[in-house]
């Protein structure tokens, strides 16, 4: 099974997502607490800059990232596409699941 490591940048922070899962799921399994809302793409709440690293969606293209968000993903449909570094733009921020 091959899994990859997530940092993030500003804190340090570092967990492991395995195949399969989007690194939003992987980090919440781990306790760790990003941003999101719609766990779909839709929302753009888990958008982060990606400072090293590629993030693949299966699913395809995310309705909640545009041409201007070139450098950034979103961690709730991502899948790393081998080590990342991240800097989530809402980190801290007390944003609240859709229902």
């Amino acid at each position: 099974m091959t899994s990859y490591t997530v940092t993030i940048h500003s804190t340090g922070t570092r967990f492991l997502v395995e195949d399969g899962e989007t690194i939003l799921q992987a980090a919440l399994r781990q306790g760790i607490a990003l941003p999101c809302g719609c766990h779909n793409g839709i929302c753009g709440i888990c958008i982060s800059r990606i400072l090293s690293g590629k993030i693949d969606y299966p699913d395809g293209q995310p309705l909640a990232l545009f041409e201007e968000d070139e450098g950034k993903g979103l961690c709730c449909v991502g899948h790393p596409h081998g080590d990342l570094v991240i800097e989530p733009e809402h980190l801290g921020e007390d944003c609240e699941a859709w229902v």
